[in-house]
């Protein structure tokens, strides 16, 4: 998933992070604040988790094949923030012989022996209007080197890139406790000075 996608899934947590910023009210944030920290650390840890176990979201039903893989090649540029990716050649059982292409790490590519005549069982996205076309989502090695080999990424419309904007809104909720939150303190204890307990 390259930087310009992540950062439109991230964009929804926006919103989510200032609800809940003022859901909790002053007192509670002042409670909080303290512990912003930890917020911004589990809302990073929920959004990598997220980049790297999902990659845009589709409604397009998957494709499952089985068949022999061919001429695999890295695409894409890394400088381009995150914009590369690996294709090859699919010639599934029966079938004519596709283009694939994966954000899917593929083990031991280096040379056409290696990778060449593998049987692969692959999982794919038919969408047009993808950046990857043909994208793999879920692929296992059947045959050949490193049989057994199994990786996937999610694409399901409610699936795991919800992670990225729930993450992001924990991390934009931990500033947003640390940069108002002596604000909220002072005007717990104002509050409290008004209204002394009896």
């Amino acid at each position: 998933m390259n930087y310009a996608i992540f950062m439109g899934c991230c964009l929804p947590g926006v919103p989510l992070a200032f609800a809940m910023f003022f859901l909790l009210g002053a007192k509670r944030r002042a409670w909080i604040r303290p512990r912003w920290w930890l917020s911004l650390i589990l809302g990073f840890l929920i959004a990598l988790y997220g980049l790297f176990n999902s990659t845009l979201p589709s409604f397009s039903t998957p494709v499952t094949a089985v068949g022999k893989a061919y001429d695999h090649v890295w695409r894409g540029s890394y400088a381009g923030h995150g914009n590369h990716y690996e294709a090859f050649r699919f010639l599934p059982e029966g079938g004519q012989a596709i283009n694939i292409e994966t954000r899917i790490g593929l083990p031991n590519v280096g040379t056409p022996t290696d990778f060449d005549g593998r049987t692969l069982r692959v999982v794919y996205l038919k969408d047009s209007y993808r950046a990857l076309q043909n994208e793999a989502v879920d692929i296992t090695i059947l045959s050949g080197k490193n049989t057994g080999f199994h990786d996937s990424l999610d694409a399901r419309p409610f699936g795991l890139w919800l992670a990225m904007p729930i993450g992001f809104a924990f991390v934009l909720l931990g500033y947003l406790l640390f940069y108002y939150g002596k604000g909220d303190a002072k005007s717990v204890a104002l509050d409290e000075g008004d209204n002394p307990s009896t």
